[in-house]
């Protein structure tokens, strides 16, 4: 016999209900009896305090046991524990850097949609296609979830909820992406490949210049990382001065910090309290804050620059400077002067993040380049004949080059998962989602499923000889998919190409001896980024 959530709720209330009113009695009637006094002094606060308790523990393992009752018909992996769920079994898995390996083992186990459980909460994880098409392109059935922790570092605003990726609301959304998405189309990189070129190279010769012997190691992870923030600084902020391209080692600082402590908020709440007092942490939100003013002070300039501009040709231009962009992606009818600020200020942290990306997937590139003799020398080889009059002529001069780019952003994806929220009641297949219910994919399982992928843990560029043709649509997407693909991906592309070609025209990159065979990546955070194997030795190529 099954009793329902509402009875058992009822019952409980009741009882909790006579001990609290025996209590009053007693203490109104002056507890004039050995018994009174004895119910007085063991339900006073104290005693109401361990019963409020035990109502709640009650609650939640009537709502606990409704849900899983709800839900059996699932598929998924057992539960750990009747409160806790999977949580601790993904914990482990997540503190062992092996999580997303765990959830690909639950989907070829258990099916392509699962449910597991986080403490009370069902979530579902999908490698099914359809189901991340629906996802990704059914817009008025799916949402961005506010909850994703890189949104603030312990209530410091960092991208907050209004930025050009993390904004929910639809309409502003669109007018975001419409003005912004002509920043990045093929046809004004092409425009703008001459200046993208030279800041590269120059960039390159900055970083480079610190390294005073070939012998030294170099981590090439922090190298990119300065090499980005320089390029968005001096050609996508059109800023090449002191305080943003000159200022690219604070910049990268900043980030890298970032994305070191903000995903670890999603801890347990004494994990999280610890966290907190962490000196490294209070440094980051002190960094946070004054990249925000970083952003403030361009944001300022840059509106001061409109302005000549337009009294100068008595209408308003636009040149190729993405801040420019963001001031006019940002003008919404009845929003106040600091609102706009902040949204703008938003834009410019997420696009200091999203650069990273790119430095990120360049590390990995060499990662695995330099650890196979013979897809290097191909590589070295289009990189020092590289035809760099145009980017058609570029693209065109390194063919395996873009198949090497496209296995690493399969096997090394930057973005390691997405996550949606159903707005309302939603059914996909067998698939039945409420409202408010959270489902992620994960670009980690999917790009390595046997399901869809031919020895997935082989790095075989070749696999791309065809472009992406023959993919099943939805199983590769290191640049996500549908209306909210990734804008920046021509640039990425553009920006890593020329980063390729630049390093390896005048050296050749080789692991620090010992590390020939060393490799790995950490996926246990928001952003993949090597962890071995990304010490390298720059030796000059041999005229």
């Amino acid at each position: 016999m099954s009793v329902s959530k509402k009875t058992v709720t009822a019952i409980a209330n009741y009882v909790i209900g006579i001990i609290v009113v025996l209590g009053i009695c007693a203490y109104l009637s002056g507890a004039k009896t050995t018994t009174l006094k004895w119910v007085l002094y063991q339900f006073g606060l104290i005693g109401l305090m361990g019963i409020l308790g035990l109502a709640a523990f009650l609650h939640n393992t009537v709502r606990t046991y409704t849900a899983h009752r709800k839900h059996d018909n699932y598929p998924g992996p057992v539960r750990e524990s009747f409160y806790a769920g999977n949580y601790y079994t993904m914990r482990r898995a997540q503190d062992q850097n092996k999580l997303f390996d765990l959830l690909l083992d639950w989907t070829v186990r258990h099916g392509s949609t699962i449910i597991f459980w986080r403490f009370e909460a069902p979530k579902w994880f999908t490698t099914d296609p359809n189901v991340i098409r629906s996802m990704l392109t059914e817009i008025t059935s799916f949402k961005k979830a506010r909850t994703i922790p890189n949104r603030t570092l312990f209530n410091q605003r960092i991208t907050g909820t209004s930025s050009f990726l993390t904004v929910q609301d639809g309409k502003i959304w669109a007018q975001k992406r419409k003005v912004m998405s002509a920043y990045f189309t093929k046809i004004h990189m092409s425009s703008m490949f001459d200046q993208s070129k030279d800041f590269i190279r120059r960039g390159l010769e900055k970083q480079l210049s610190e390294c005073t012997s070939p012998d030294q190691p170099v981590d090439i992870v922090e190298f990119y990382g300065e090499l980005f923030q320089f390029f968005l600084g001096a050609l996508g902020f059109d800023l090449d001065c002191e305080l943003v391209s000159g200022n690219a080692k604070f910049h990268n600082l900043c980030i890298q910090r970032i994305l070191k402590w903000v995903p670890l908020q999603l801890q347990t709440f004494f994990e999280t309290l610890k966290m907190k007092r962490n000196p490294e942490v209070q440094e980051t939100v002190e960094l946070v804050k004054t990249l925000r003013q970083i952003s403030m002070r361009i944001l300022d300039y840059k509106r001061e620059e409109l302005k000549s501009i337009k009294k100068k040709d008595g209408k308003e231009t636009f040149k190729d400077d993405i801040v420019h962009f963001v001031i006019k992606a940002n003008r919404f009818k009845g929003v106040s002067k600091s609102d706009t600020l902040e949204y703008e200020m938003d834009d410019m942290m997420t696009i200091f993040l999203v650069i990273d990306n790119m430095a990120k997937t360049l590390a990995s590139f060499f990662v695995e380049v330099i650890r196979h003799p013979d897809i290097y020398e191909k590589v070295a080889k289009e990189a020092r004949e590289a035809d760099l009059t145009t980017l058609k002529s570029m693209d065109t001069s390194l063919p395996y080059t873009e198949l090497v780019i496209l296995e690493c952003l399969r096997l090394h994806p930057t973005l390691m998962r997405g996550i949606r929220l159903a707005k309302k009641g939603t059914k996909l297949n067998d698939l039945e989602l409420k409202e408010n219910a959270l489902i992620f994919f994960g670009q980690l399982v999917l790009h390595k499923h046997p399901k869809y992928w031919d020895r997935p843990n082989e790095f075989l560029p070749e696999r791309f000889a065809n472009g992406t043709a023959g993919i099943e649509p939805f199983t590769y997407l290191p640049f996500v998919a549908g209306p909210r693909v990734c804008m920046g991906k021509h640039l990425a592309m553009l920006s890593m190409k020329l980063a390729i070609v630049e390093t390896l025209k005048n050296f050749d990159m080789k692991p620090v001896p010992g590390t020939e065979k060393e490799k790995d990546w950490d996926l246990r955070f928001t952003i993949v980024k090597p962890i071995k194997g990304h010490m390298v030795n720059f030796h000059p190529v041999k005229a």
